[in-house]
């Protein structure tokens, strides 16, 4: 299922791009009483000429920052 990503930003190679979704494969076996970790991930992104495009990778290579300088908890720093 895909997971909208519109408030957030791709960090891929030192270039940052928007990110418009992503869905998380979490391959291989679950260990009991652990938590399934992410393998893979992909994401569909605006590259630089404004073309949707999309990416396979590993899910260690992906990096994710709030587009709004909000927090973690949803709450924005834009204090007026």
């Amino acid at each position: 299922m895909p997971i909208n990503m519109t408030d957030y930003r791709m960090i891929i190679n030192e270039r940052v791009y928007n990110v418009l979704q992503i869905m998380i494969d979490f391959a291989g076996p679950l260990e009991e009483g652990e938590p399934p970790k992410p393998k893979f991930i992909d994401a569909v992104y605006i590259d630089e000429d404004g073309t949707i495009k999309t990416m396979r990778d590993e899910a260690w290579y992906f990096q994710f920052v709030r587009r709004n300088g909000g927090a973690a908890d949803g709450k924005t720093n834009n204090n007026a």
